[in-house]
């Protein structure tokens, strides 16, 4: 559950601001799975939740949208994951506390029931708030799997670093960039050339958010490619990430080349970045 607080004027710290707070559905693959749905396309979500209010209420919203919600299971005594973010009346995020301690019970013993969905599937998105054992069982399944990654924070970005030669596509922002290739990533040269780096590392395809500044990517045949942002209202930052990366799969899907699936993505993020929540409720194709 995405619990986003936004204040009216400047932050004044050690003192409560006025603004608003809005509950939301959220989560990455959770978010991308949405977006996907409401793009068209057929869309499981394996997850688990808490037999909590937040998890009942995360469950039924997402299946609202459209996604199967069948392989998401409920723990007995624990927390839904829960990340709750402070903006700026700008829509930067300030600062964000993530509880997402319940997915380390998602390992490899509560996939396998899902084999054959996943081996069913034409592509398999998945994020590294995962435990290390789950992102190994889902990346060696299969050279086969098309594999879209999303590496979430500096952090926990790092536990794909062993199989980046089994990963088809892995999104990242500049800061996650920097910290699987020791480069630094201020501006597109830089984010050319670590994407670059990360192809020649083994990943098939690579695409780095920059911000404001746009978006790299590195295509399959070694091809480095930008799109500089555009100016767009932006009333909440979260869930433009996802939203590229849903774009970029729902490109691939469709058989679009790399950079037009990048360009439909990002057209997704700036479609997102309008909305307060972290999935556009109006998200379509037509309206992208």
């Amino acid at each position: 559950m995405d619990v986003a607080a936004a204040s009216d004027a400047p932050f004044i710290p050690a003192d409560s601001n006025v603004g608003k707070i809005r509950c939301a559905p959220g989560g990455v693959a959770r978010n991308v799975a949405e977006n996907l749905a409401r793009l068209g396309r057929h869309t499981h979500l394996i997850s688990v939740v808490g037999d909590d209010v937040f998890g009942q209420s995360v469950k039924e919203l997402t299946r609202s949208s459209g996604v199967n919600v069948s392989a998401v299971l409920c723990l007995k005594g624990c927390r839904t994951s829960t990340y709750l973010s402070l903006h700026g009346p700008n829509g930067d995020m300030a600062v964000a506390v993530n509880d997402m301690c319940i997915l380390e019970q998602l390992g490899p013993e509560l996939l396998v029931p899902h084999e054959t969905l996943l081996a069913g599937a034409a592509a398999v998105v998945l994020d590294t708030n995962l435990n290390a054992s789950a992102i190994e069982w889902l990346l060696l399944r299969g050279s086969k799997v098309n594999s879209f990654v999303d590496g979430v924070s500096v952090g926990k970005c790092q536990k794909v670093a062993p199989y980046l030669a089994h990963i088809q596509t892995l999104k990242l922002n500049a800061l996650e960039a920097q910290a699987l290739t020791g480069l630094q990533v201020s501006n597109a040269d830089d984010g050319r050339v670590a994407a670059l780096s990360l192809h020649q590392r083994g990943v098939r395809r690579v695409v780095i958010s920059l911000g404001a500044q746009g978006v790299v990517w590195c295509d399959a045949d070694a091809q480095t490619g930008n799109l500089p942002a555009k100016d767009v209202n932006v009333i909440s930052t979260s869930g433009a990430g996802d939203a590229l990366l849903a774009g970029i799969v729902y490109g691939s899907l469709a058989n679009w080349s790399f950079p037009v699936s990048v360009e439909f993505g990002r057209r997704c993020a700036e479609f997102t970045l309008s909305s307060p929540y972290s999935n556009h409720p109006g998200l379509s194709v037509d309206a992208v």
